[in-house]
């Protein structure tokens, strides 16, 4: 028999499946079918009607059957540039989404690795770091904003002696510090949590080997520790890249967004737009939508380097 026989048949071969994995794979769609038609319900369909009402000129005080058709206007709006706010609460957004990932991914690295390295108190010390987390960002944001209060805070109180009181909530740099101040606060410990996971799991006969041969510190770290937890270290730098793109509840319950546009960030944009001042909620759902793409496109950026760190690890 030629090679040329020999590959169709290994490959029919190779296709056809046995009675017992076809039952197998029915049974799998079977059970996978609930949470699809849950995510279509709750996801995809409300993303598709979000999409529908953007392309109309459609107030909170119109009727939704008299709410006129524009097309592509309201992106057209907002991309130009002719809805001056939109440009500058993507500034803001991405600023938000840059400094907190590292401030939160940097800080919590270093809290894991000295976590490691205690012996007594551990556990006290995870606990304290769940505090923070499993508060709501509404109420973190709430208490912090008496901290930061002019008049009364407890910052400014602690500061005035020194004559380095501040107007933390009513300058805009300020604002903007202040609100990530409270996002680091609020998310450092669950990037710590996870990579102290990380660390844990590590085998420790490279880094014994490594301290045998006289490595120090920080060469055990960037050559030995840093290699092993690059996946670790790679997922929470996702998770923190698209949980921060889409900040809201601390800085609502923070600045609402001020002073100005100082901390607007494009999901406060959106509440502002359609369901707080301006009633717009057409335009809002453009607004949305970008948000929506925006994030999209930075999980799919995060994921392709998460696969290629991968492929070059294995």
């Amino acid at each position: 028999m030629s090679a040329a026989s020999v590959a169709p048949t290994r490959a029919k071969r190779q296709t056809q499946r046995s009675p017992s994995e076809l039952r197998n794979d029915r049974t799998g769609r079977l059970f996978v079918a609930p949470a699809v038609i849950i995510v279509t319900l709750v996801g995809v369909l409300p993303g598709l009607f979000l999409y529908g009402i953007s392309l109309f000129d459609y107030d909170r005080g119109t009727p939704l059957s008299a709410a006129k058709f524009i097309g592509l206007e309201n992106y057209t709006r907002l991309i130009s540039g002719t809805d001056t706010n939109f440009w500058p609460a993507v500034g803001v957004t991405i600023g938000f989404l840059l400094s907190s990932t590292l401030t939160t991914v940097l800080l919590g690295t270093i809290l894991a690795l000295l976590l490691d390295r205690i012996l007594i108190g551990r556990g006290i010390i995870t606990t304290l770091l769940l505090i923070p987390l499993v508060m709501a960002p509404v109420m973190a944001g709430l208490i912090w904003r008496l901290i930061f209060n002019d008049l009364n805070g407890a910052l400014n109180a602690f500061l005035r002696p020194i004559g380095l009181d501040q107007a933390w909530l009513g300058s805009p740099p300020l604002a903007f510090i202040s609100v990530l101040i409270v996002e680091t606060w609020q998310w450092t410990p669950f990037v710590a949590l996870i990579m102290f996971a990380g660390l844990r799991s590590l085998d420790p006969r490279p880094k014994e080997a490594a301290q045998l041969d006289g490595a120090n510190a920080w060469q055990l770290f960037r050559n030995i520790t840093f290699p092993m937890i690059q996946p670790i270290f790679g997922l929470v730098i996702a998770l923190r890249l698209i949980d921060s793109v889409k900040i809201f509840d601390t800085a609502y319950a923070l600045t609402q967004g001020g002073p100005g546009q100082a901390t607007e960030t494009l999901g406060l944009m959106v509440f502002h737009y359609g369901l707080y001042t301006s009633g717009w909620i057409g335009r809002a759902s453009a607004v949305a939508v970008l948000l929506l793409i925006l994030v999209i496109i930075i999980s799919q950026f995060v994921t392709r380097h998460l696969k290629k760190a991968e492929g070059l690890q294995g």
